[in-house]
């Protein structure tokens, strides 16, 4: 579990950020999300990596019970105060891994994973988990920062300068390969776009930090034509996410 120390203290120092970004709170993404794992109020749900729990809460009006599983205390502190912020008492947060989940086998009817993946080092571990807490007809749903396979390793350049805790953003290609390859069929997915600005984008890092320069300078100088294919125009580009999903039958 030594990997995910940058992830750790990222989130820890971030927390209150997190907690407060309006991206994560109401993108579009989360609606796309919701609506595609057809949920209703009989299912139990977890959501994997919740960070600050604006999916968990999502879920828990639509849903009878989400369990809130991430690895910083910090960020569980802040779904907990949200949660009670909704006036929802169906929330359980939990401590834990993604890719060793402390769950009992076919536990869940629904599992969601939100603008966290790129953060897990095994992909497959954490989709073999979740197939294994899902129970028979249960639905996986996955909501991550995407770009075709001929981009995805200059997203994952840029994204690391920014923060080094970011592990690797899988494309719509892999990820799709990845479902299949835990056992999940009936795969669904949509790509959701809109353009940020490159101090929303870089938000919480301070621009003129090291890490800040670095990144300004990747999308200004780039020769891959990264930057041209989303459309940099010296302020703002376009930022995509996959939100995909599965079923286990």
């Amino acid at each position: 579990m030594n990997g995910y120390d940058k992830t750790k203290d990222f989130f820890s120092k971030n927390s209150d950020y997190y907690s407060k970004s309006e991206s994560h709170a109401r993108d579009n993404d989360l609606n796309i999300l919701m609506d595609m794992l057809e949920l209703n109020r009989d299912m139990i749900g977890l959501d994997a990596a919740t960070g600050a729990g604006f999916t968990a809460v999502k879920l828990a009006k639509k849903i009878s019970k989400v369990y809130a599983l991430d690895m910083v205390d910090k960020m569980l502190d802040e779904t907990r105060k949200l949660a009670e912020e909704n006036g929802l008492k169906n929330v359980i947060t939990v401590k834990g891994y993604v890719d060793l989940m402390p769950f009992e086998d076919k536990k869940f009817d629904v599992v969601t994973s939100r603008r966290a993946p790129h953060h897990f080092k095994n992909k497959n571990e954490f989709a073999n988990e979740c197939y294994r807490v899902l129970k028979p007809g249960g639905r996986i749903g996955i909501d991550d920062m995407t770009a075709p396979d001929n981009m995805i390793n200059s997203l994952n350049d840029m994204e690391r300068m920014r923060d080094p805790s970011h592990m690797y953003a899988a494309s719509p290609e892999e990820w799709k390969k990845i479902l299949e390859n835990a056992g999940f069929s009936n795969i669904k997915s949509e790509i959701y776009s809109r353009k940020i600005t490159f101090e929303q984008w870089l938000n919480p890092v301070d621009k003129k930090s090291d890490e800040g320069i670095k990144s300004l300078e990747y999308i200004v100088n780039d020769r891959s034509g990264y930057s041209s294919a989303i459309g940099w125009d010296g302020k703002s580009f376009y930022k995509s996410w996959i939100v995909i999903t599965g079923a286990k039958l």
